[in-house]
């Protein structure tokens, strides 16, 4: 008799414990918008001044690595962090080891709002005896207001060197 008593009792004591397990769940959130590196600024060679475009004009030469990084949620939408990665050689036309450069993130989906493009300045120093150096820049964040998987996806993050016309059109040419 006890044991017909016990077993109908235990099983409805477990029910709300039964029920839940889905709020021990854990939640997923949203994926991260996608980045894109562009291919046609993926890669920069810089001139000296002047009209001179072989190789002993070169300053230097650089191209994007590639990026590491990562998004989190809050209430206000996707918090994006990630940090570039370079790889620069130094050129013959190079007088004082350093190399300034500007790489930009863009938003498509913002444009024409002045939010949707931002440019950062780097500068990096070769060190005495180097041609060659990596350099990670620090992290940027950004923000995109969106929480909904579906639509986070059309938030595109676009990467790449800030170009000149002529600069874009060697790479374009280079490409091909």
């Amino acid at each position: 008799m006890i044991r017909r008593f016990v077993l109908p009792v235990a099983a409805l004591l477990a029910l709300p414990l039964l029920a839940s397990c889905s709020l021990l769940e854990k939640k997923v959130a949203p994926p991260c918008p996608p980045i894109y590196l562009l291919g046609d600024t993926a890669t920069l060679t810089k001139y000296k001044p002047g009209k001179g475009r072989d190789l002993t004009d070169i300053e230097f030469s650089a191209d994007i690595q590639g990026y590491t990084g990562d998004c989190t949620y809050d209430e206000k939408g996707a918090i994006v962090e990630f940090q570039v990665t370079f790889n620069l050689t130094r050129g013959p036309a190079d007088d004082d080891r350093k190399a300034n450069f500007d790489y930009f993130l863009a938003v498509p989906l913002y444009y024409p709002a002045p939010s949707a493009k931002v440019v950062f300045p780097v500068e990096v120093t070769f060190p005495e005896g180097v041609n060659y150096v990596r350099h990670t820049d620090e992290s940027v964040v950004m923000r995109v207001p969106v929480k909904d998987k579906d639509i986070i996806q059309k938030y595109e993050i676009y990467l790449g060197f800030q170009t000149s016309a002529d600069e874009l059109e060697a790479n374009r040419k280079a490409r091909q």
